[in-house]
């Protein structure tokens, strides 16, 4: 059989996979080959190994000399304003140009494990590590205070920050301004069983969403009884996130993909190899809000790639550090990344150290 009669009997069968379980697959692989983990340069500091390195410039998001505790936890509210958590359950503003000041915003009981931000950076939910849940008006002063189990959060805000939602398989929706609490109806649960949700998500139009490696389920609060169809990747998905209005969802796999679905249709809009080979496991990724561009950190690796124009715009390492989380910055082409050092010692005593880093686009 040649290779395209192959190739085109191939996605024949994917397709018919797709429809057999209710999701329409528009899937395309990039013409770009396969990024592939480059030797660890000897310095400490990150290195630009991909495409187009130049058009993005990254910065270190550091904090005063004077500030408590180690970094564990980071969201953006903008490509000028990051929010840094510390191990001292502290929460500060932090200009990524002004390195070495800072700006506390508020203290929570236990480390920082979580923070999230409405997609109009008028909000923030910290998690601690004790499960204390703070949100919090930026404009206000007044937070709204809950102790819940720490797997169950941080939750997803709704695009301007009037309500959250959280909760691992239960979930639980948070009036910002009441402070009054309700809980959705469970989803039937699979034959299979059904993993914990890993991210949460408000639409514009008010559906409320979750996320877990099996698929994204959805709401209607108008009509919360109503079950609708899981809509999942089609992919051994191991890790997933929703972007700022939930109308994205991005899949990191087990085979080095990152897969972005359209909730609005269940079609697969975009499908990247990121890696080949061994430790090909995506375990944190993100999509831009408007569509056009997607994320993924492997190893030390974060690579972010035109969905549009099917091509890697940006391929770095951090050597000796790895790449724990991704995020997309609201309102912009800008990556948050946090990073985690691979060889603290713990005979020593030593705490891995993380640090904070925004590419931004070069002008």
């Amino acid at each position: 059989m040649s290779r395209v009669r192959a190739r085109a009997l191939t996605l024949i069968l994917l397709c018919l996979a797709a429809v057999g379980v209710g999701i329409g697959v528009a899937r395309w692989q990039s013409d770009d080959p396969p990024a592939t983990v480059p030797p660890t340069a000897a310095d400490s500091g990150p290195t630009g190994n991909g495409p187009d390195e130049a058009r993005y410039t990254l910065t270190e998001v550091s904090l005063p000399g004077g500030a408590e505790g180690r970094i564990t936890a980071s969201a953006a509210l903008g490509e000028d304003l990051v929010l840094v958590g510390t191990s001292e359950g502290s929460v500060y503003y932090v200009d990524p140009a002004r390195p070495g000041t800072a700006k506390l915003m508020t203290t929570t009981f236990g480390a920082v494990r979580r923070i999230r931000v409405s997609a109009d950076g008028g909000t923030a939910a910290v998690l601690s590590q004790e499960g204390a849940l703070r949100v919090m008006n930026l404009s206000r002063s007044t937070p709204t205070d809950l102790d819940i189990v720490p797997t169950e959060g941080p939750g997803g805000l709704s695009p301007h920050g009037d309500l959250l939602v959280f909760g691992s398989f239960d979930l639980t929706v948070l009036d910002v301004v009441s402070g009054r609490t309700s809980t959705l109806p469970a989803k039937p649960i699979p034959d299979g069983g059904r993993t914990a949700y890993e991210d949460w998500a408000v639409t514009g139009d008010g559906l409320v969403r979750a996320a877990g490696v099996d698929g994204v389920e959805t709401w209607d609060p108008a009509d919360p009884d109503r079950a609708g169809e899981t809509i999942g990747c089609g992919c051994d998905a191991r890790s997933v996130t929703f972007t700022g209005d939930g109308s994205l969802a991005t899949f990191g796999t087990a085979d080095g993909h990152v897969v972005v679905v359209d909730l609005a249709t269940g079609r697969v809009i975009a499908d990247k190899t990121i890696a080949v080979g061994d430790f090909t496991l995506i375990w944190t990724v993100a999509a831009f809000a408007d569509g056009r561009r997607a994320a993924g950190g492997i190893s030390s690796r974060a690579v972010i790639w035109d969905v549009g124009a099917r091509r890697t715009v940006w391929d770095h390492t951090f050597p000796g550090y790895r790449v724990a989380e991704v995020g997309a910055v609201p309102n912009s082409k800008a990556l948050l990344i946090r990073t985690v050092e691979e060889d603290a010692s713990a005979e020593a005593g030593d705490p891995a150290d993380d640090k904070v880093w925004i590419a931004t686009p070069a002008l």
